[in-house]
């Protein structure tokens, strides 16, 4: 069984995202808490609290009002053992607000919802999901907007090879569950690297001990691209990645792949983070 937290705004994106999750608790029996996350201001002056304090009372009841009647359009669709739970939490930070209820709530899975975007929409403003990333220890699975639930039969797994094995161990028994064939891709800058790369993770894969691994290594120098072709190409029904703590310019000057496909990927995207 696995506990699955959906952060939500009550927009249409993020009931995609519930409807999603739905469909992952009822296969695996699991539990779903719904958190709406209410932004705290903190104010300067007397008066100004006041006023603040009657938003938020305010926030809380529309919250409340929306969420009863979200649970009543989806509560058909509902096959777990235990029915969906709320909670409206308020936080200064949506980011660090959605990773502390993960790990009090001991969350195996968060979903959210994503959206494309473009320019420099997507590489400054970003998003609340391609954030969560960033900074959850909780696997996030990233819905995009035309997201449908079917099975998770083929699954690329994109990886750098740095911690391919502890990576494995991970991810297995997540796609064990789904009975999933994983396609794992590596992307090389040159032709020469393919043969010595091809051989490592022949060697991996056969100690893993998971049977349903087909590898490819292909030579490209934009890796979102060839990640995002190969993806089309076999009709992947989930790509995962797994993100590596980076140095603040690494930050600024070049955000992840990992974040590049949670805004481009078009079958949702399944994010781990590495600790390594």
């Amino acid at each position: 069984m696995v506990n699955i937290l959906v952060p939500t705004d009550l927009s249409d994106l993020s009931k995609v995202a519930l409807q999603y999750a739905i469909k992952i608790a009822n296969k695996l029996d699991g539990t779903i808490t719904l958190l709406h996350v209410i932004n705290i201001i903190q104010p300067t002056r007397a008066t100004m609290r006041l006023r603040l304090n009657a938003l938020e009372q305010e926030l809380l009841d529309i919250a409340r009002e929306d969420l009863e009647a979200l649970l009543k359009e989806v509560s058909k669709h509902v096959k777990t053992t235990e029915p969906i739970k709320v909670r409206i939490v308020k936080g200064a930070s949506f980011n660090d607000t959605v990773k502390r209820e993960a790990k009090k709530l001991r969350t195996g899975l968060i979903v959210m919802g994503t959206r494309g975007a473009s320019g420099l929409k997507k590489y400054v403003l970003g998003s609340n999901t391609a954030s969560v990333i960033e900074v959850s220890h909780v696997p996030v699975l990233a819905v995009p907007e035309l997201g449908d639930f079917k099975h998770f039969k083929n699954v690329v797994y994109a990886t750098d090879l740095k911690y391919i094995e502890n990576e494995l161990k991970i991810l297995i028994p997540y796609l064990e569950r789904f009975d999933s064939t994983v396609h794992l891709i590596h992307i090389a800058s040159t032709l020469k690297e393919v043969a010595a790369v091809e051989k490592r993770i022949e060697s991996v894969v056969e100690r893993c001990g998971f049977k349903n691994v087909i590898f490819r290594v292909m030579v490209n120098k934009k890796i979102d691209e060839a990640i995002d072709h190969y993806v089309g190409v076999i009709k992947a029904d989930l790509l995962t990645m797994f993100t590596h703590d980076a140095s603040f310019y690494e930050k600024l000057f070049n955000r992840s792949i990992t974040r590049k496909m949670a805004f481009q990927s078009k079958v949702p995207l399944l994010a781990f983070k590495q600790r390594g």
